[in-house]
């Protein structure tokens, strides 16, 4: 579980990897249109006002936008004040958006909105459900709370070349289904989906996670560790790590 300071070193990890995020980010760019696709079936009302947690550099952003014609405004907000800039920089030729840097685990903001919307980054929170029962005190009546997160299954080939290394587990601890049902209660619904990114080999896997910032882990590993690791995960060939992507939805 992540502490309140190392949510603000990921910030900072975050931060620093702005200018290369999109490089790097290919699975986050496929769960984002994936987000879009799902935001653009709801029925929101005219001139709907929006929420997003966790804007990154504007991938989700810019993409729903695009299929929300219908949008009123649009406040997207990131912890990292250099990427709610990239996502300014992308997005600033459209009327809708403000972008502005906000810790996303105690919003800032005065509600109601009628959609909250939030792409990876709930798993960087260290008290996730209390973040969700937050975002769902900012919801309209009939609004709707849509979010993608990271579940158990995640890096799960990752876990294992540690654990043939002799190594704990690295990076957020992801909820299971019982947790996500806690965080949901009888109101919400969660779906999973499966997202494998492939790679050459466990380096090129390592550094795409520093690439997006994404690589903060409380503990250190070793290099005879880390290099025994990175062998096991390699062991079967070319290296496909999954995202066990969580689909939380709630209705206010």
């Amino acid at each position: 579980m992540l502490k309140p300071a190392d949510k603000l070193a990921v910030a900072r990890r975050f931060g620093a990897a702005a200018a290369q995020y999109d490089a790097s980010a290919r699975v986050q760019a496929r769960i984002a249109q994936a987000m879009a696709d799902r935001l653009a079936a709801l029925a929101l009302p005219p001139a709907a006002r929006v929420l997003e947690i966790g804007c990154g550099t504007g991938l989700l952003t810019a993409a729903a936008l695009a299929r929300l014609p219908g949008v009123g405004a649009w406040l997207a907000s990131d912890i990292a004040p250099a990427m709610a800039g990239a996502c300014r920089a992308r997005l600033g030729g459209d009327p809708r958006l403000m972008a502005a840097a906000m810790d996303g685990e105690v919003p800032a903001v005065t509600g109601p909105f009628d959609l909250i919307c939030s792409s990876l980054a709930l798993q960087w929170f260290p008290d996730a459900g209390a973040a969700l029962a937050r975002w769902r005190g900012l919801l309209r009546p009939g609004g709707v709370l849509c979010v993608a997160t990271l579940g158990a299954g995640t890096f799960s080939e990752w876990r294992a070349a540690l654990a043939m290394a002799g190594a704990p587990a690295a990076g957020p601890a992801y909820p299971d289904a019982a947790t996500l049902a806690g965080w949901l209660g009888p109101q919400g619904r969660a779906e999973r989906q499966g997202f494998v990114e492939h790679h050459p080999d466990a380096r090129h896997f390592l550094l795409s996670l520093r690439g997006i910032g994404a690589d903060y882990a409380p503990g250190r590993l070793s290099a005879p560790v880390l290099r025994r690791a990175m062998r096991a995960l390699e062991a079967a060939g070319p290296v496909g790590v999954t995202y066990d992507v969580c689909w939380l939805t709630v209705r206010g």
